[in-house]
């Protein structure tokens, strides 16, 4: 079987689609899943564990943890991850030049990418918001790329690293000789903090390991863990320190007796070098800041723009910056050609440092091409093109409701290939664009359910008119004959999961709780139809539902009936469905959508229809919440709004098993 772990995980919508795809005889195995929330893990363990009987993990913990890499090493075991999947937020990823917003949520992607270097699976999904396509005049999205294009295989690196070091001694001289070997020591340095991270987490595990076989207490034991996660952060780096200052050696050397330029300008660049330096420990206290702004809720105050200096003046970028800057005062303030020459090579020399491994190594292959044989440049690609251990095209926008899911819901994935699998770069519409499944057949049996109540079993009576005239669709979404298919009302009802993989498949089951450690099968509640409740609307609500259903548009409602009392309301965003199109993006709040038949909002499980889960995935937890408890409550509708449409990853689930090897 081909393995899967979903990361940023939520309900479980990744999972879901993954674990229905079937090419062939191949499917997926679902190893473990991953999330901050603990409803989301009481939902998962009760669909994945207790009702489809699978043995798939949960690791309930925050990737920003500093243990997190040892933590789900340990959980996974000696298992090979074939696929990893996950949706981490980018939408305020760190970027030069732009303000960071300094929430915790900047450096989720780069938490995901470590998790990739260390797991190498042979394929990688990444679903993300489409507005990460326009945001900064796209340069989110074109970072991600070459981030993901920038992942190195370090085993390839070190056999670069050998052989190009003894081409350019053969080869190259003068000044190109010395760019070369600036991009040699910057490789080495990369190699150097490759192999400390691995061997510190090595012996890190170790450790925790031996610590766990000796008889401490619960507390003893924490307080020896805490000590050693603060000592794995303390890593020296000795060639990236050799690297920086031999560039302040050569600094101070030259400007040395000079009268032209002032010890303050010079300062400005040694200073920035020695930074640089310690850039480790930088980091370090960053991300410490940026727990604090967290914690404490920090907001528009002036202690978070306090903060927020502090956070900006650590930033990499913001040194790079006044070491460019410094070099530019001094380089125009001097006229000395030797004292040019060596800011030049300082500057070159840092610029190397910094950018992309990838582009370093672009940079030292341009060099060798024009001197070497066509043998040796034969070589030289063949190695070359091994480092680089995933390719991806380009980014890939999807509709969900080209899957078959009744709902135009655009989203942006970015598939990593290993270099030893096929490219990924469409996933093909299951579905024609005028046959798309619209809300009518997606939720019409759903109908009839009383204001304040809650629904658990399936009205016959509702089914038998809301069946009438529906088309037959495939199991992802494509119109077929009654020989060959179902409505999608009864997909949704029987299930898409092979049934032949699932025998002993439970009955829809619910708990309340919120946390897995609280849970008793004493107080489970099996319902045939599970999630279908309807809040306690008031008079003046569901005639402002009525207005919008009449007009089709809440905003046209508002004006042709400014003075009705219920149209005197702060909330904008209300979507009114209608019954033969597909829906809007499905959000986190139910009251959001008006029902296109009736004077309400949607339940749960209307809009986990929208969503294409199947009925028999129950989402746990309360129904709604709010406050304080939103720390560690995570209701249903946020669980449903949030979630990746089961058949939009089901497709690309498929795609992968057409391609891996």
């Amino acid at each position: 079987m081909i393995t899967f772990i979903d990361l940023f995980a939520g309900a479980g919508g990744f999972s879901e689609g993954f674990l229905q795809a079937e090419v062939g005889d191949k499917y997926f195995d679902f190893l473990l899943a991953n999330d901050i929330n603990p409803t989301c893990e009481v939902t998962h363990r009760m669909r994945y564990n207790y009702q489809l009987g699978l043995a798939t993990k949960f690791l309930t913990k925050d990737i920003t943890d500093s243990d997190f890499l040892e933590t789900l090493k340990e959980q996974i075991g000696t298992q090979d991850v074939d696929v990893i999947v996950g949706g981490p937020p980018c939408q305020s990823f760190s970027l030069a030049g732009v303000r960071k917003t300094n929430d915790k949520k900047d450096d989720l992607f780069s938490y995901y990418l470590q998790v990739i270097k260390m797991l190498r699976p042979k394929y990688f999904v990444m679903e993300n918001v489409y507005g990460i396509i326009t945001k900064y005049n796209g340069k989110i999205k074109e970072r991600i790329l070459q981030e993901i294009n920038g992942i190195i295989d370090v085993k390839e690196l070190e056999k670069y690293i050998a052989f190009t070091k003894n081409l350019i001694q053969h080869y190259i001289f003068e000044d190109e000789q010395k760019t070369a070997n600036y991009c040699i020591k910057k490789l080495e340095i990369i190699l150097e903090k490759e192999k400390q991270e691995s061997y510190v987490s090595d012996k890190y595990m170790s450790c925790i390991k031996k610590l766990q076989n000796n008889e401490l207490t619960s507390e003893e034991y924490e307080f020896i863990k805490t000590a050693l996660l603060k000592e794995k952060k303390n890593t020296s780096h000795n060639l990236l320190d050799n690297y920086l200052d031999k560039l302040i050696d050569i600094w101070v050397d030259v400007f040395r007796n000079n009268k032209v330029i002032s010890e303050k300008d010079r300062n400005i660049v040694r200073e920035s070098l020695a930074l640089m330096k310690q850039s480790e420990n930088l980091y370090n206290q960053k991300m410490e800041l940026k727990k604090s702004i967290n914690d404490a809720h920090l907001t528009n105050s002036p202690s978070k723009c306090q903060f927020d200096a502090a956070v900006e003046a650590l930033e990499n970028d913001t040194i790079i910056q006044i070491f460019n800057d410094g070099c530019k005062t001094v380089y125009e303030k001097i006229e000395d050609q030797k004292i040019r020459k060596v800011i030049l090579e300082v500057k070159l020399a840092i610029d190397i440092l910094y950018e992309l491994t990838i582009d370093t190594i672009e940079r030292l292959n341009s060099i060798l091409y024009k001197h070497l044989s066509i043998k040796n440049t034969s070589k030289l690609e063949k190695i070359s093109n091994k480092i680089r251990l995933y390719n991806i095209k380009s980014e890939q926008i999807l509709l969900a409701s080209d899957y078959g899911v009744p709902q135009d819901r655009r989203r942006v994935i970015f598939i990593g290939c290993r270099n030893d699998q096929p490219l990924i770069t469409n996933i093909p519409a299951t579905v024609d664009p005028n046959e798309k499944v619209t809300v009518e057949e997606a939720i019409d049996d759903l109908r009839g359910i009383k204001n304040g109540s809650m629904q658990t079993e399936y009205n016959s009576e509702v089914y038998t008119k809301a069946i009438l005239g529906k088309p037959f669709r495939t199991v992802d979404g494509k119109i077929t004959d009654i020989n060959h298919g179902k409505s999608y009302m009864d997909w949704s009802r029987t299930g898409r999961l092979n049934i032949n993989r699932f025998p002993n498949k439970k009955c829809p089951t619910y708990t309340n709780i919120n946390f897995w450690a609280d849970a008793n099968e004493k107080d489970y509640k099996e319902y045939k139809l599970a999630n279908h409740q309807m809040s306690n609307q008031s008079e003046i609500v569901r005639q402002r539902y009525k207005l919008m259903r009449e007009c089709g548009d809440f905003d046209i409602a508002k004006e042709k009936y400014a003075n009705d009392p219920s149209m005197k309301t702060d909330k904008r965003d209300y979507h009114c469905l209608h019954a033969d199109e597909q829906s809007p993006t499905i959000m986190t709040l139910g009251d959001d959508f008006c029902h296109y038949a009736e004077n309400r909002s949607l339940t749960v499980r209307e809009m986990a229809r929208l969503q294409s889960f199947d009925d028999d995935f129950v989402f746990q937890g309360k129904r709604t919440t709010g406050g304080g408890r939103r720390k560690f409550e995570t209701p249903q509708y946020t669980q449903v709004g949030n979630a990746v449409p089961p058949l939009m990853a089901r497709a690309i689930a498929d795609e992968i098993l057409k391609n891996i090897k």
